[in-house]
């Protein structure tokens, strides 16, 4: 296009894009001409959160991607069932390319054998929608595990003390809401007795 002789060529092209082009082609920021020679053949993918099966499968791609490319003694075998379910739990914004970046991750942080749960981290620019995120997905939170994680996402990470203040509740109901939590792969936990921490999967960067 533009020169002022023809040229032979025989080429395929295939492009990929989030934006919607015929909206772009009438508001005028795509030009027409390029959309009808992409036309010709339109794959529509869904986002990764409309395709929720796809989920383990594309892990397990990743994981054996991983071992091979990554090298340095990296030996992952597998995702356990809960590392699994909250990967397909996720809304997944950022689609496949951020699958493959947690996935990576938590073998990195493991290193050998099974991927668990507590390996998930989720990246610290979606904290502060982890709440919203969590219920609408399905998910069922009770009004002191929702407090509990709008107080953790303030502060990145909580005690039993501070959720049992927070939310006006006894210290042993405070401790119940927390490890609800953890057994649903939604906070980690650092420390023991009396210097246990609470902190969002999703506070990695």
């Amino acid at each position: 296009m533009g020169a002022s002789r023809s040229f032979t060529t025989d080429v395929r092209v295939i492009a990929a894009t989030h934006r919607d082009l015929e909206a772009g082609v009438e508001q005028g920021s795509f030009r027409e001409d390029v959309y009808y020679r992409l036309w010709c053949a339109v794959l529509e993918v869904p986002p990764l959160r409309a395709r929720r099966d796809d989920i383990e499968i594309l892990v397990d791609h990743f994981r054996k991607e991983a071992n091979l490319r990554l090298g340095s003694g990296l030996d992952i075998r597998g995702f356990t069932d809960e590392a699994l379910t909250v990967l397909a739990r996720d809304e997944w914004p950022g689609n496949v390319r951020e699958l493959e970046a947690v996935v990576r991750r938590a073998m990195v942080r493991r290193r050998h054998g099974w991927v668990t749960a507590t390996d998930i981290v989720f990246p610290k620019l979606r904290r502060n929608g982890l709440v919203e995120a969590l219920l609408a997905s399905g998910v069922r939170l009770t009004s002191v595990q929702e407090q509990t994680l709008r107080l953790a996402a303030a502060r990145g990470e909580v005690r039993r003390r501070d959720v049992a203040r927070f939310c006006g509740i006894s210290p042993e109901l405070a401790r119940r809401a927390l490890r609800g939590l953890e057994q649903s792969g939604v906070l980690g936990r650092t420390g023991r007795a009396r210097g246990t921490r609470y902190a969002l999967r999703y506070q990695g960067g």
